[in-house]
């Protein structure tokens, strides 16, 4: 497998909670977060499930949390300055500003549809886990990014992780998006 290190936004870290796949993608890749994402994702609300859920994969050391951007205003102010330092290959997230702006910085973007895509691709899921995965994150993408992805797994159009760059749909952000 290789190996990836992803700084993610708590946008993208929800939806893949809902969805299932956060363990899975953990257990895949370096996934880190900064202290801002901790907060709005466990902090806010710390009996939610997700909170829940969240919370126990930091204490178990599958999401890692870094302190030293604390003092950020904005999270994504956070997660930029996460991506500036420690060898980070692009940040995972499902905000359409937020690509937009990191399109024009140049760096690197997954979105979780992707993620599931680039999984598949390095054998970390099967064909029919990978249809599943797609599934459980239907309700929480774009019509346009799930036919696409639904594409690219069911078609055997992409073979190799070197071709998933441009897989969003019609809704605003997909062409030309650097994906994972």
């Amino acid at each position: 497998m290789h190996y990836i290190k992803l700084a993610m936004d708590s946008d993208c870290l929800l939806k893949l909670t809902k969805a299932g796949l956060k363990e899975r993608v953990c257990r895949a890749w370096r996934i880190v977060v900064p202290t801002a994402v901790r907060r709005e994702t466990v902090g806010h609300a710390p009996m939610l499930a997700d909170a829940v859920r969240i919370r126990a994969n930091i204490e178990a050391g599958l999401l890692y949390v870094d302190d030293r951007i604390s003092e950020a205003k904005k999270e994504e102010e956070a997660v930029l300055r996460l991506y500036d330092q420690d060898g980070i290959h692009a940040v995972a997230t499902d905000d359409e500003r937020f690509i937009r702006h990191l399109r024009g910085l140049e760096i690197p973007c997954a979105v979780p549809a992707v993620i599931v895509v680039r999984l598949y691709l390095e054998g970390a899921l099967n064909l029919d886990k990978a249809h599943e995965s797609l599934e459980a994150l239907r309700p929480h993408i774009s019509v346009e990014e799930y036919a696409a992805v639904s594409l690219m797994i069911e078609g055997g159009k992409i073979r190799d992780h070197k071709n998933v760059k441009d897989a969003g749909g019609s809704d605003g952000g997909g062409a030309g998006r650097r994906h994972v």
